[in-house]
């Protein structure tokens, strides 16, 4: 994670569960700073607490977005990306609550946006999820990010895009997921021309081995 400021509103985290799955979150809170940055901890706990009663993404995403709700009491909005990954199975069971949908770049096809889900959290204590599942295939890499990538500008105002962060990750088929996290943030940077961020920059990379 790059943050913009000193205290940032994206999170990242893995959730250990059970049956050897891996759960894998990015979200992003809306507004920018420290308001932004200390809900974050608070979201996280109650995330890592209900993420084990819940055997579908959907589900937890569903309950979870009431607790958004309560806590913010809508003022701020969440958007999160939740993920089960099946380290035997490498399957991925997600839903996708409003946030930048992750890629999965494969060598035999064009990238795979995971967008299936629903809306942001938080804004509408009722809404409903869909889940949706994924089978990875090795050498694949799954590429979760916030719009600090995708939206990052160059002095003429155009975007990075994900047409851009799917080529570099293509391109470097060889590298590993940090050498991958390094070689996009260097490519971010060139592109935009100065290291100053304009918003939090977060990646979480995996290679399916």
């Amino acid at each position: 994670m790059y943050p913009a400021r000193i205290v940032a509103g994206d999170y990242y985290g893995f959730l250990e569960l059970a049956d050897g799955e891996i759960g894998l979150v990015i979200a992003d809170v809306s507004g920018k700073g420290v308001a932004a940055g200390l809900l974050m901890p608070c979201i996280e706990v109650a995330l890592r607490m209900d993420a084990p009663r819940f055997p579908r993404t959907n589900d937890l995403l569903g309950s979870f977005n009431k607790v958004v709700h309560q806590i913010t009491g809508g003022n701020r909005f969440i958007s999160l990306f939740y993920g089960k990954l099946g380290t035997r199975t490498r399957s991925l069971e997600y839903t996708n609550a409003g946030h930048n949908p992750p890629l999965v770049i494969r060598d035999t096809c064009d990238p795979i946006a995971l967008n299936e889900g629903g809306p942001v959290l938080g804004v509408v204590p009722g809404s409903a999820y869909e889940s949706a599942r994924i089978d990875l295939q090795a050498g694949d890499v799954l590429v979760l990010f916030t719009d600090g990538v995708v939206e990052a500008q160059n002095p003429k105002g155009e975007e990075y895009s994900v047409q851009r962060l799917a080529s570099i990750v293509s391109s470097h088929p060889q590298r590993t997921p940090s050498e991958l996290i390094q070689t996009i943030h260097a490519s971010v940077i060139n592109f935009r021309g100065t290291t100053a961020l304009a918003d939090a920059f977060t990646l979480l990379v995996l290679k399916i081995s």
